[in-house]
């Protein structure tokens, strides 16, 4: 957009006309949001039966991806085994 031209709510300003407000946002339920590519921590703690904090603490130093975290779980399940 080119620095002379304004927008609508410029305009509308402009002209004194009534500017619509945004609301409140909604409240999103973290346990309704779904990320196609990335673990929750509440899934990642039902997914493989983890304690809150051992979860928390693999989130952190893995990231949340699941093809990175369930390499990590993979691994880690063959160490615990040997």
């Amino acid at each position: 957009m080119k620095e002379t031209e304004t927008t609508f709510r410029e305009a509308q300003a402009i002209r004194g006309t009534g500017v619509p407000r945004r609301g409140r946002a909604k409240v999103i339920d973290p346990a309704e949001v779904v990320f196609r590519g990335h673990y929750d921590l509440a899934e990642l703690i039902a997914r493989y039966g983890l304690a809150p904090m051992d979860a928390r603490k693999i989130l952190e130093e893995v990231g949340p991806a699941r093809t990175s975290l369930d390499r990590y779980m993979r691994e880690r399940s063959i160490q615990i085994s040997n």
